[in-house]
């Protein structure tokens, strides 16, 4: 494998564009996407992982405009391409990319090169339209609602970003839009992106081993709405106190609409819940959506999640009748309190996407009382004591896996039962044993899931796999 400045020079002579090079930082499932995209606009890429080797990124591209770089980050290179395209999981304190960042070079993503791009076409006379989504949790559901819920109602979109697909390979000369789950991690590399519709679902303590403080993640989660201005609108949840109204306020000084969503409190101007109903009070006049009892995702946080999504939806175009056929039929995403079975009338959950304490919170307040909780995991800095007096509350038993299994054992031991488990078919064992007629056992881990699995898909489709071969 090449690796030096000499190399990037050969490989140089080579191309058949006068383009600067552009370098992609960090080749997962987005960087590759990003290579890919670059690629096909006949722009040379300085590709560089560091976690891979030079036989693994040598079986990757074979075209002469892709430089691969294996090893630690080549800075000279970095520092003098037109731009350096960042995967979310690099942060910008990167050593590596400081020359770059000293140099002026723009360090962005992909989601902030596709909207670049996007201004440079014209499709009918128009740019395609963004919605953006964020928030600690619902991201991934909110986001595949909307979509739904547009493309019922004759707006075509694609819809991806964080959740599925990267942007890059979702881009389509004829797409009108698109709708993106964007990350915090996503968003710290976003300068000039503006969406049409910037949503955001909550915040509550993650990313600790990222960020500083809940102020630093909610700073990045409020770059979504950095560029917005006259015209734009921000789907904001009204619930939560993290969402100041200074903060919005200067949103509307802007020209930003707020189009504020509730689960709990009336909000003209907006989507609330209210006597069993989903109700749109954006007009002079509150419209009933859908009763509540036909949505068919089910739990408090879903209503939230129903309300954000069919906001955001009805100011870009959608039906009130697209948005009822929608939340009637969506069962919700797999590993996000996705039923698996009852087995000895006892209810099983896969809630492995709960990878935070909120998201934790959110799942347990769905269930009155008998649960059996599976959790722990890698540890992301969470202070887990928010979640004692719900698991005094709700749980007969807490089955203690992974790397963060002591620490919430140190901080739960008076709250319920603790049992330690050193596997997942251990913990499900356990709770299977703890389990009483009429209660449910739930996977909602409140941590990542890489001590002990590749991701969380991989923890619940383990999970799932194993309850269903319970007998």
């Amino acid at each position: 494998m090449e690796n030096s400045a000499d190399t990037a020079q050969k490989a140089a002579s080579k191309r058949t564009t006068e383009h600067p090079p552009v370098a992609v930082v960090g080749l997962g499932i987005s960087g590759r996407a990003a290579v890919d995209f670059l690629i096909q606009q006949n722009i040379p890429v300085l590709a560089c992982d560091e976690r891979m080797d030079a036989a693994q990124l040598s079986a990757l591209w074979s075209d002469p405009l892709v430089t691969c770089f294996s090893g630690p980050l080549p800075e000279q290179q970095l520092a003098h391409a037109s731009a350096v395209l960042l995967s979310p999981g690099i942060a910008k304190t990167h050593p590596g990319l400081q020359p770059a960042l000293q140099h002026g070079t723009p360090v962005i993503n992909d989601v902030e090169w596709m909207y670049r791009h996007s201004r440079n076409r014209n499709m009918a006379g128009r740019e395609p339209f963004f919605i953006g989504i964020t928030g600690t949790n619902g991201k991934s559901t909110v986001t595949t609602l909307i979509g739904e819920m547009l493309q019922q109602s004759d707006i075509p979109v694609k819809v991806g970003g964080n959740l599925g697909q990267a942007a890059l390979s979702l881009w389509d000369q004829n797409t009108p839009g698109y709708v993106l789950e964007l990350s915090s991690f996503q968003l710290e590399s976003t300068l000039h992106f503006r969406p049409k519709v910037g949503v955001l679902l909550n915040v509550s303590q993650d990313h600790l081993d990222r960020y500083s403080g809940l102020d630093a993640y909610l700073t990045a989660k409020q770059n979504l709405f950095r560029s917005q201005g006259a015209g734009d609108i921000a789907v904001i949840n009204a619930d939560d106190p993290a969402f100041t109204e200074t903060w919005i306020e200067q949103l509307s000084k802007k020209g930003v609409r707020i189009v504020p969503f509730s689960n709990q409190k009336t909000v003209v101007g907006g989507l609330y819940t209210k006597d069993n109903q989903l109700i749109d009070h954006r007009g002079a006049d509150p419209i009933i959506v859908i009763n509540l009892d036909e949505i068919l995702m089910t739990g408090g946080h879903n209503r939230a999640n129903a309300a954000a999504a069919a906001a955001a939806a009805l100011t870009m175009g959608a039906s009130i009748e697209a948005i009822r056929l929608v939340l009637k039929t969506f069962p919700g995403l797999p590993h996000r309190m996705e039923w698996i079975r009852a087995l000895d009338g006892v209810n099983y959950y896969n809630d492995s996407k709960g990878t935070n304490v909120g998201a934790v919170i959110e799942s347990l307040s769905s269930f009155d009382n008998a649960v059996v909780l599976i959790a722990g995991g890698r540890d992301k800095n969470s202070d887990f004591s928010p979640l004692t007096s719900l698991i005094q509350q709700r749980c007969d038993a807490v089955i203690l896996i992974g790397e963060a299994s002591k620490k919430m054992a140190q901080i739960w031991h008076d709250a319920t039962t603790l049992h330690h488990a050193s596997s997942l078919h251990e913990a499900i064992e356990k709770a299977r044993a703890a389990a009483q007629p009429g209660g449910a056992v739930l996977l909602s881990p409140a941590c990542t899931s890489f001590d002990m699995f590749k991701s969380f898909e991989d923890r619940g489709d383990r999970f799932r796999e194993a309850v269903h071969a319970l007998e």
